[in-house]
């Protein structure tokens, strides 16, 4: 750990103790939940159903309950959630199945049970039992280890594809590899995976692209081959981005007026509440207030406005990093990496594919895309976070022995 930490140690020779609450993390936090509930409520003004609400949803339904988790877990010592991380883990595994076997169909996907959804919480599960495993078994091979996470990342990784979510699915490969890099992983295993998860990205789109490049009488052939094996709003979305001038009335129209909205919005945007792009109907009504939440920000503030979000998106990751950085123990140092990594992946493809620099997929802005579930997990996520930042300067540095000590 010590190679990937290298002055570590002269925090200790100093002797710099972790702050206690992460002010950063809090006070970004509050600031991107704002931004959430205003431009949530801008989304949804010009509806006239019960969507018009789910603003006050958000502020007296499911801030509270994520305030109330956060809260709740930064206030105990996160080695004692890791204890027991395993079991919410296989919990969430075992909900993932139930969707896919009993879940709730919306849109051409199983992602909903029981009035949540698994997959955004199985984010919040995943992190400290990878943690808990990297750390408490550091004497365990290397190879047995790294095999062991890439199940623990790609068992839930599956379930969610298959839903099917790629978006969220997604959001677990960042996570992963950057939990098994900071946790002192082989160089030859990571290159390894990185190699292999780069030609299954190139074997994915060149299958999709293919057709296009074979005569018209056998692309439908291979069409129908590769509609097999990846489905085919995927395929969709990927041949709308390598050719933005297909289909702009149907797979592309959200693409398309995405990239309007963000770019109309010009320096300081059209003002709060009229977005054009967004009360004349031409932005979805339907993903408005959640995967293209950036779009209403982008045209109704602007330049100015958009970066401002991005800022506090940089202080919150920047006050993860941080909070690792300085935190004496294995365990919490690959909590903040998992959890950084994982909010870097949503934040970035979220904002890159409204601006058109990545195909559209399923993915929410933290803390500010409308979502029970998810606001929920994060909130929690960020508390386990705040609960490193609380009680790891307690932790006594090297091996996963700081596991059980001090509980």
């Amino acid at each position: 750990m010590n190679r990937v930490f290298p002055r570590f140690r002269n925090f200790e020779r100093r002797g710099q103790k972790m702050p206690r609450v992460n002010w950063m993390i809090a006070v970004c936090m509050a600031g991107l939940l704002t931004f959430g509930v205003l431009f949530i409520k801008s989304a949804t003004s010009i509806r006239t159903d019960s969507v018009h609400y789910i603003y006050l949803e958000m502020m007296f339904k499911w801030i509270p309950l994520g305030l109330a988790a956060h809260i709740f877990i930064a206030a105990v010592d996160y080695r004692k959630w890791l204890r027991f991380s395993l079991i919410p883990y296989a919990g969430g595994v075992l909900l993932l199945v139930l969707v896919l076997l009993f879940g709730t169909k919306l849109m051409g996907a199983r992602r909903w049970i029981f009035g949540v959804q698994p997959s955004e919480f199985m984010k919040l599960a995943v992190i400290p039992a990878a943690a808990f495993i990297l750390a408490n078994f550091s004497d365990v091979r290397g190879s047995a280890r790294f095999a062991v996470i890439l199940g623990i990342f790609g068992i839930p990784a599956l379930l969610v594809a298959i839903q099917p979510d790629l978006g969220s699915a997604m959001a677990f490969v960042p996570a992963c590899a950057a939990m098994l890099y900071v946790s002192g992983c082989s160089k030859t295993l990571f290159r390894t995976m990185m190699t292999l998860g780069i030609f299954m990205v190139t074997v994915f789109f060149s299958a999709i692209l293919l057709p296009e490049h074979l005569p018209e009488g056998k692309r439908e052939a291979v069409e129908e081959a590769v509609d097999k094996f990846i489905f085919p709003h995927w395929r969709k979305r990927v041949e709308v981005f390598v050719f933005p001038d297909r289909d702009p009335l149907g797979a592309g129209w959200n693409k398309r007026q995405s990239e309007i909205a963000v770019g109309s919005g010009g320096r300081f945007g059209k003002g709060y509440l009229k977005g054009t792009q967004n009360i004349l109907g031409f932005l979805p009504r339907s993903v408005s207030s959640t995967d293209f939440i950036f779009s209403v920000i982008g045209e109704e503030t602007g330049f100015v406005g958009s970066c401002s979000l991005i800022l506090l998106f940089c202080g919150l990751l920047g006050g993860i990093v941080a909070t690792g950085y300085v935190c004496r123990d294995p365990a919490g140092r690959l909590i903040c990496t998992g959890t950084a990594a994982l909010l870097f992946m949503h934040i970035f493809v979220n904002m890159a594919m409204t601006v058109g620099k990545m195909p559209i997929t399923g993915i929410p802005l933290p803390l500010v895309s409308y979502g029970g579930s998810f606001t929920v997990a994060i909130m929690s996520l960020l508390g386990l976070v705040q609960s490193v930042s609380i009680h790891g300067s307690e932790s006594t540095p090297g091996g996963g022995q700081s596991l059980t000590k001090g509980t």
